[in-house]
């Protein structure tokens, strides 16, 4: 990975009124999670997140910018992600090893969410927070089941 720059709280505040994962979010709250910037962080084009069997178990929620999901030696494209989605999840809620790398197609700016921010923030904000993964989780697997459904007919 590389070095990677920061957000300021200017930037990541009027981001967080972009991406629909933080819609549910009141103004203190975006302004709570912007106090936060340090985990805000911007990749540039052919920078990793993260990688294929590490055990990184942060997550990220993909505010600009998208990313291609890469797996094996051979680094075959499994999917492309862009702003909205949220990657690593599986991880950061498991601690299993991840199975996949992810590696920016674009700059791209991410909030990459730990175990220590989550218990950093505010109850509310983590409530929130857990909920929106919940929701992204549910809708990826719908869209995975009807992609079997439709290559099955």
């Amino acid at each position: 990975m590389a070095i990677n720059k920061f957000l300021s709280k200017e930037q990541a505040l009027d981001i967080l009124d972009k991406v629909s994962f933080f819609d549910d979010l009141t103004n203190a709250e975006k302004k709570v999670l912007a106090e936060f910037n340090w985990c805000f962080i911007v990749y540039e084009n052919h920078d990793y997140l993260t990688d294929e069997g590490s055990l990184d178990k942060r997550f990220f929620v993909l505010l600009s910018g998208k990313v291609n999901i890469i797996k094996g030696i051979q680094k075959q494209i499994i999917t492309q992600f862009k702003a909205g989605e949220i990657i690593g999840e599986i991880s950061f809620l498991t601690n299993e090893p991840r199975t996949a790398s992810v590696v920016a197609t674009t700059k791209t700016a991410a909030l990459v969410i730990d175990q220590e921010l989550m218990k950093e923030m505010p109850v509310e904000l983590r409530e929130k927070v857990k909920d929106q993964i919940i929701l992204k989780m549910a809708q990826r697997l719908n869209r995975m089941n009807n992609r079997m459904t439709l290559g099955s007919i």
